[in-house]
């Protein structure tokens, strides 16, 4: 899973009760005109757009208010904003520099977007249910995450940190990591503010090293090597880490053909992060 999430500054997230259809960002009971709007407010701010709706149906008003959210995943940032907004004003209100507040963080996002593959619904939905029955507040269902093969995906905002292959028996574990700045070293996909090449090698040297804390390591640059033999790419990724340097040398791999989504009709070779070295 190293190095799979997507390598986005932050997001904007729309409450819409459901139900969603196929798409990043999907078709709703928004609209056509609403959702387009959206999207190029999103991309104007430079942000990926998600839709979001509370874990249970009784939380749900599909008349009412929407609630937003901006999210800064940066490192050094981890920022999130919030609002109301009428449905009809939802691209206007996102687009607004004032009215926003500081939102009580952190949140969870768990992506259960069925209709984009229905493996995030039937392993989303479960731990879902888990996290909300600790902290109904802090999780949000939301649409596609990316990596669906990684269901059930979840996201931790403001801090960026993407899980993947969680179970409802880590809920409990993953809420409190994330309470505490930390993360779950086996479940980490990566952090989306980071190049998907820091990710993988911030992977590897957490599970070397057992450091769970989420801002253990600073990257600081991330250098091309001359190609391993078969011409895979080789790649130096440079941390600071407790106060002194760390590097990690990693090659581009191939895993074994298989179906990346659910939904998938044939089989496709992932790319795959290989450790070569870590020197302190």
């Amino acid at each position: 899973m190293l190095g799979t999430a997507t390598a986005v500054r932050g997001y904007l997230l729309v409450e819409e009760p459901g139900p969603w259809g196929p798409g990043a960002l999907p078709a709703s009971r928004l609209g056509e005109a609403v959702t387009t709007a959206l999207k190029a407010v999103a991309a104007r701010r430079g942000l990926k757009p998600l839709l979001v709706r509370r874990p249970h149906a009784a939380g749900r008003d599909p008349d009412g208010p929407r609630r937003l959210f901006l999210a800064d995943c940066r490192r050094g940032a981890g920022a999130l904003l919030t609002r109301l907004a009428d449905p009809a004003d939802l691209a206007v209100a996102a687009a607004d520099e004032e009215g926003w507040s500081a939102a009580r963080g952190p949140l969870l996002l768990v992506c259960t977007h069925g209709r984009k593959d229905w493996c995030c619904a039937v392993r989303g939905r479960p731990v879902v249910t888990a996290l909300a029955a600790l902290d109904a507040e802090a999780v949000w269902e939301c649409s596609h995450l990316g990596g669906d093969r990684f269901a059930a995906t979840v996201l931790a905002l403001p801090g960026g940190a993407v899980h993947g292959h969680v179970e409802p028996d880590d809920a409990a574990a993953l809420l409190a990591a994330v309470r505490a700045g930390r993360v779950l070293p086996a479940k980490l996909r990566g952090r989306c503010g980071d190049a998907v090449v820091v990710q993988a090698a911030e992977g590897h040297a957490r599970l070397l090293l057992g450091e769970d804390r989420l801002e253990a390591f600073a990257p600081r640059r991330a250098e091309r090597l001359p190609d391993a033999p078969g011409g895979r790419a080789r790649w130096r990724v440079s941390f600071e880490a407790g106060g002194a340097p760390l590097e990690v040398d990693l090659r581009e791999g191939r895993a074994p053909a298989q179906r990346l989504t659910c939904s998938a009709a044939g089989e496709q070779e992932a790319r795959t992060w290989e450790l070569e070295e870590l020197r302190r």
